[in-house]
């Protein structure tokens, strides 16, 4: 009887492991990087496929799904310019790249956060520590693995990712929130003290928006306590283009050499893909030197609103 449950078990989770394989098989299809089982290399792209050694040579706790998402951040990380390029355009034999390594190790550990699942798509290798010890702002101040997290919060990119993982966390039957998303690993978090949670209790990182959720009830994995527009500033970068300026602007008259006269309409100044009125490296602490005298849009800008979402979004704050 117990060698037959040992037996059932086993066949559930070869099952388990096949339908997690066909998961991130599917991802990185539709992104255009066929995956080729071979003995060539452990990994490998070689500028069109992804090579991956089959199981038998795999490490015990390798997953398929992992090592294909490890993949998939490094091109996050190295940009469509190195799209076609062996490894990415990595040197895979020295410690030239150490820093670009562990950028991708930074947004993996980012993007399965925001479903529940940094402790299943691990790297195995020698960075695993420095990923479990990653706090919860995995991007930290790495402004590559920054950009990279933008790159993945927008198509073609993130529709495939966000499949793929929600498909993994159903798979690893994870208790969900109302919203759909697993809930926090943290029990103490909960939707009250989330700023995603409108006043009037509506949660905004749910589909439908409409969705109503308890001030008691447990927070998911999207919770996001107060937010600090000094370490974020993602409305003044480039998640939006343009902020046009009213004839009543006081930033005509004080700083004049901030707006550009677009003949129809009147804008402030950009900086390459930021305001040019924003102060602050990227990563932060970010100001503003116009703020008593910032425009009518950047004063009606809501906090933790919908445009605050979509911003932060834009720019990998959020997945």
């Amino acid at each position: 009887m117990e060698q037959e449950q040992e037996q059932k078990q086993e066949q559930q989770q070869e099952q388990e492991r096949r339908e997690l394989d066909a998961i991130w098989l599917d991802a990185a299809a539709r992104l255009g990087i066929p995956v080729v089982r071979d003995g060539d290399a452990y990994v490998h792209f070689d500028g069109h496929r992804l090579h991956i050694a089959p199981p038998v040579d795999l490490d015990a706790d390798d997953t398929l799904g992992q090592l294909i998402l490890h993949e998939l951040c490094h091109a996050l990380v190295e940009g469509p310019a190195a799209r076609h390029l062996p490894d990415w355009g990595l040197d895979n034999t020295t410690d030239r790249d150490r820093g670009r390594e562990l950028s991708a190790v930074r947004l993996q550990a980012h993007l399965t956060a925001a479903y529940g699942l940094r402790d299943l798509l691990f790297p195995t290798t020698e960075v695993r520590a420095f990923y479990f010890a990653l706090p919860a702002d995995a991007l930290g101040p790495d402004p590559c693995a920054r950009q990279a997290a933008a790159r993945a919060a927008a198509e073609p990119w993130r529709g495939p990712l966000h499949d793929a993982l929600a498909r993994t966390a159903h798979l690893r039957a994870l208790p969900l929130h109302a919203s759909g998303f697993p809930l926090s690993g943290d029990a103490e978090r909960t939707c009250g003290s989330c700023v995603w949670r409108t006043a009037g209790g509506q949660c905004r990182q749910a589909a439908p928006r409409r969705l109503q959720v308890a001030a008691s009830e447990r927070a998911c994995t999207r919770w996001e306590g107060a937010l600090d527009c000094r370490a974020c500033a993602a409305c003044c970068r480039h998640a939006y283009d343009s902020v046009t300026i009213s004839r009543r602007d006081l930033v005509r008259l004080r700083h004049p050499g901030l707006v550009v006269d677009r003949g129809r309409y009147r804008e402030l100044a950009r900086a390459g893909d930021r305001c040019a009125a924003l102060a602050g490296d990227d990563g932060g602490p970010y100001a503003c030197t116009i703020y008593d005298d910032r425009p009518r849009p950047c004063r009606e800008f809501e906090v933790a609103g919908r445009h605050c979402l979509t911003a932060r979004r834009r720019v990998g704050l959020c997945f």
